[in-house]
């Protein structure tokens, strides 16, 4: 018997797609589900036998693929939107591109000794659901070229380390949306509202592997989409009404919490949806589907800003003589610290300065100087002698 809460999930990225790299970095997946898995097609025996009886199936292609559904947090998505986009994230921004990045994803059920492998994984779909209550929740959709899988008690990974965020994205950490140029909760109501990112990829059979997996996974057209779910107003009047002239709008919302956040920006969409009613205890919404055109959506990220809680200069005193230098080192904690940039100055620059930025410190006449190291508004200092040289 096997427990779904003994079941470990881990992905690593690949560098060749469909190869697991010799020393993989394998980080564990948090998930509600794993719908990732190989699926065998039977093609029908139409032979006519001796007797009436079905003379059986013949095992055909394997697909490879499913749904993996997680809640979102910051952090352990990022590779999936890298994989779905086509792109890497560059300066913490994702844009649309055409490179291949795939992940070998795998799973461990430790109680059976049961474990499975996929390879060549590349993300077909990324949707992305904001609810009315409760936790956004995150649809990752993968396309993958192997499968193995084993019962020996060993797994593929060892311990793999848990990059996402301790905090899941609620629909209260939902901000800054905006449709047709309109803020949502001024110029009307958003009930519910999700996103999709659709890279349209499709399965290349290749004859002569030996193998009815697939040869490739090839991205097609990119296609952002969603629904959104308005109160009927006179804004969301104006913007239902660009369904009759197919008039591109920009979309944008944003998704923060103590950890970072995500802001998905949409230059142009086009919207369709009917006209809505409601009977006289009914609160009119109007649903709209919302299809991205021309302008690809960029996500931007940004990690939450961390304090500097403290400094410590090395050496607490120095000595120097006039025209040497001497150098001082600083140590920032937390070390994940945001504004964790060093800056020096001198309590007299007549006796000794420094360098704002290394922390050399040059003697100047001799006396004493306290030299200050600065960061986060938090500052540390050493006591300076300079001596005749």
């Amino acid at each position: 018997m096997s427990s779904g809460a003994k079941i470990q999930t881990a992905y690593c990225r690949e560098t060749t797609p469909g190869t697991t790299p010799a020393s993989p970095a394998w980080l564990l997946l948090k998930r509600v589900t794993n719908g990732l898995k190989p699926t065998q097609n039977m093609v029908e025996n139409a032979e006519i036998g001796g007797t009436r009886m079905a003379n059986g199936k013949t095992p055909g292609t394997t697909d490879v693929g499913g749904d993996v559904v997680c809640k979102y947090r910051y952090g352990q998505h990022d590779d999936f939107l890298a994989s779905c986009f086509g792109n890497d994230w560059v300066d913490n921004v994702l844009t649309m591109g055409n490179n291949r990045i795939a992940f070998s994803v795998a799973s461990f059920a430790s109680d059976i000794g049961v474990a499975s492998i996929a390879t060549g994984c590349q993300v077909g779909t990324f949707k992305l659901e904001i609810p009315n209550d409760g936790d956004l929740q995150a649809t990752i959709t993968l396309a993958g070229l192997d499968w193995n899988d084993k019962d020996d008690g060993t797994s593929y990974f060892d311990s793999p380390t848990d990059a996402a965020g301790t905090l899941r994205y609620s629909f209260k950490q939902v901000t800054a949306i905006s449709l047709n140029g309109i803020a949502g909760g001024s110029g009307f109501c958003v009930d519910t509202f999700d996103i999709q990112f659709d890279n349209g990829l499709k399965t290349q059979r290749c004859i002569g592997t030996g193998t009815g997996f697939a040869g490739a996974n090839i991205p097609t057209t990119f296609t952002p989409s969603g629904q959104i779910t308005l109160s009927w107003s006179k804004s969301a009047y104006e913007t239902w009404k660009k369904t009759l002239t197919g008039a591109a709008m920009p979309f944008s919302f944003t998704i923060a919490n103590d950890e970072g956040s995500y802001t998905f920006d949409f230059p142009s969409v086009q919207v369709d949806g009917d006209w809505p009613d409601g009977g006289n205890t009914d609160i009119v919404q109007v649903k709209l589907n919302i299809t991205g055109s021309d302008i690809p959506p960029t996500i931007t990220r940004a990690p939450a800003a961390v304090a500097v809680t403290g400094i410590t200069v090395t050496p607490t005193t120095a000595s120097v003589a006039v025209g040497a230098t001497t150098t001082l080192a600083a140590a920032v904690t937390p070390s994940n610290a945001t504004d964790s940039t060093v800056s020096w100055s001198s309590s007299d620059t007549t006796i000794a300065t420094v360098d704002p930025s290394t922390g050399v410190v040059t003697g100047v006449a001799a006396g004493s100087a306290t030299i200050t190291a600065s960061a986060g508004g938090v500052t540390a200092t050493s006591a300076v002698t300079v001596t005749a040289a």
